[in-house]
């Protein structure tokens, strides 16, 4: 660091000015023989009357000030200082040293504090971090008075804006009043800007590199109106892509544009999220509103006492239909939302997965017979798995109960189960109705479902196969799916034997 200060102040062509305001002698001396070897000019000052005195009749850079003296005491000349010369870097020097007197030193304008006694070291360190503040603030200035009209000579700099700007995982872009392009980084580059640019030119035409038409449209908004400072709007790259382009106006002290600032924001998880929100309103609106008036409807027939024992039955078991058809949309959504917390509480144990199998084609049974679908199970013996119970009974009541639901009446639903090595594959296969090849792309989407006449009279939130992937993710397991249109589906899980 000290090496460096030195270069900087070399470069200024100026050896930095200290002055130590004490009124202990050693303190004095010691100081000015530790600051001068270090090459520093270091004047000294009994007392605070004195220091006063040489800091309004010489420049210097950093000033080393006891609180306690004899006439005008540290703060007051931290507060004279802090008035009528602020830009001189302040350093207290005290041996009564406090968390208050910290504080209070602090806003009166001195930039540190270094208590009594202290060893030349800690004098060096802290003298060396004052000097660094005292060059960065002189060339603070500098820049500002020395600033161009426009900004192609901030081109000039990039070496010092170069590793905040590429470091940065937003995009920027900087356009000059000559509208021309004088700073952008590899993000931008990548979204918005001409492949094989010449990275060397100090300037690149506006028209000629960007690919963003409305990115343009932004520069001319903040050229056309003198008031106006910003103005942003949301852009459509390639690949379902997203970005939200904020554009502000850079002008000088006489309000004179100079040029404009663009950052971009990748904003696609946001809109995905934004189109999840809306598929879901439209699945609730949905799958909420018609199941409850259908029961509305029912309950008023049997209200009215106008239907007879065989017709009230019919309508009181349809009512049960519509509101299970409800109770599984909340659970899913309750699971949904599990899931993505993270909140996921599991009791892992040896579970067998014959047994899981045979459950649920069980439970499944029922609603296949009504439309006259054989459910055929086929596994090997050895088929334990560390798993949650829960959570493979969700997995394939899913997958069976869409086989069952997706398929054609009198068709056939196959589950075969067989261990290799040390995972387990569990294939369900259905003779439905298939899907298109843009459906299986989509399947595993939350709220997707496949659309078409012969799912119009399929209940459904959207949601299980989506639980379904989420739950074998966990369990580092997989899932493909296997499709013909007008053939059937065959969805295959393979899952490690030991879980987690």
């Amino acid at each position: 660091m000290q090496d460096q200060a030195g270069r900087d102040w070399n470069e200024a062509d100026r050896t930095p000015r200290i002055i130590v305001i004490d009124d202990e002698e050693s303190i004095r001396t010691g100081c000015e023989k530790v600051l001068g070897r270090a090459g520093y000019e270091v004047d000294i000052a009994r007392d605070g009357n004195e220091g006063w005195d040489h800091l309004c009749q010489n420049d210097y850079d950093l000033a080393l000030i006891d609180l306690k003296m004899p006439g005008i005491d540290g703060m007051s000349i931290l507060r004279r200082m802090q008035d009528e010369m602020p830009d001189v870097v302040a350093i207290v020097i005290t041996g009564y040293a406090s968390y208050e007197t910290a504080v209070e030193t602090v806003k009166l304008g001195a930039y540190d504090y270094i208590p009594k006694p202290f060893t030349p070291e800690e004098l060096r360190n802290v003298v060396e971090r004052g000097l660094e503040r005292r060059f960065l603030t002189l060339t603070n200035r500098r820049l500002r008075q020395e600033r161009e009209r426009h900004l192609l000579d901030l081109a000039q700099e990039r070496s010092r804006l170069a590793t905040i700007v590429r470091s940065m995982s937003d995009g920027v872009l900087v356009i000059n009043r000559r509208r021309e392009l004088v700073l952008y980084n590899p993000v931008a580059e990548k979204w918005v800007l001409s492949r094989g640019m010449e990275s060397d030119a100090e300037a690149h035409p506006l028209e000629e590199v960007l690919e963003v038409n409305a990115l343009e449209d932004l520069v001319r908004q903040i050229e056309d109106d003198p008031e106006l400072d910003g103005c942003d709007g949301e852009i459509h790259l390639e690949d379902e892509q997203y970005v939200h382009a904020a554009a502000a106006a850079i002008r000088d002290e006489a309000d004179t544009l100079l040029g404009v600032v663009i950052v971009l924001r990748d904003i696609t998880e946001r809109k995905e999220i934004e189109r999840m929100k809306s598929a879901f309103v439209r699945m609730v609106s949905h799958e909420l509103k018609s199941p409850l008036a259908a029961v509305e409807g029912y309950l008023n027939f049997l209200c009215d006492g106008s239907v007879g024992e065989e017709d009230a039955d019919r309508m009181l078991k349809r009512c049960r239909t519509r509101i299970q058809s409800l109770q599984k949309m909340i659970s899913d959504l309750l699971d949904i939302s599990r899931l993505e917390s993270g909140q996921v509480q599991r009791e892992l144990r040896t579970i067998d997965l014959n047994e899981v199998l045979s459950e649920v084609v069980s439970l499944q049974e029922g609603a296949a017979m009504e439309r006259n679908i054989e459910i055929d199970l086929q596994s090997d013996h050895e088929l334990e798995i560390v798993a949650d119970q829960r959570e493979m009974d969700e997995i394939f009541s899913n997958l069976i109960s869409n086989a069952i639901k997706y398929n054609r009446d009198e068709g056939k639903v196959t589950v075969t189960a067989k261990r290799s090595g040390g995972r387990i594959r569990v294939a369900v296969s259905d003779t439905g109705i298939g899907m298109a090849p843009e459906s299986i792309d989509q399947i595993f989407d939350e709220f997707y479902r496949v659309r078409n006449r012969e799912t119009a009279n399929v209940s459904g939130t959207g949601l299980g196969l989506s639980i379904v992937k989420r739950i074998v993710d966990s369990y580092d397991g997989e899932i493909s799916v296997d499709s013909q249109e007008g053939e059937g589906t065959t969805f295959e899980v393979e899952l490690p034997v030991r879980g987690l």
